[in-house]
């Protein structure tokens, strides 16, 4: 039987998820990392990517998440991050749009465009499309 451990994945607005987990991948902000039960304890800032919890009987969750940190201890995890959203959540229709509407913004090279505003939605747009088209709903 594998170890376990407990991970706590936390947006602004909610807890995504709570449990018990066998081990998880994370965007860290130099590259992904792993952590198993048993890591030696550590802080870690996170970028953006998909994050990735092997739960407690083996089934796999995938989230698309945007910068933050996690704090490893030697029995529980904690991931807070700026947003996180299950793969199977995200609105495809919805995140091609943000896309679009980033993209004509960058394009625009406007005076009234905030351009690290359209970079960060056009990231994250990015970000909901991959994690959905590998994990989620297509």
């Amino acid at each position: 039987m594998p170890l376990l451990y407990e991970v706590s994945v936390i947006a602004p607005d909610r807890v995504v998820f709570e449990g018990k987990i066998e081990s998880l991948v994370a965007p860290g902000s130099e590259g992904y990392f792993g952590v198993l039960a048993g890591h030696a304890p550590m802080v870690a800032e996170l970028g953006w990517g998909e994050l990735k919890l092997r739960t407690q009987g083996g089934d796999e969750r995938y989230y698309a998440v945007a910068r933050g940190f996690v704090e490893v201890g030697w029995d529980r995890v904690t991931v807070l991050v700026d947003s996180a959203e299950a793969a199977e959540e995200i609105d495809v229709d919805r995140a091609q749009a943000a896309r679009e509407r980033a993209e004509r913004r960058l394009r625009a090279r406007s005076e009234n465009v905030d351009e690290a505003r359209a970079e960060a939605a056009l990231r994250r747009a990015l970000n909901r499309l991959h994690v959905a088209s590998h994990h989620g709903r297509r």
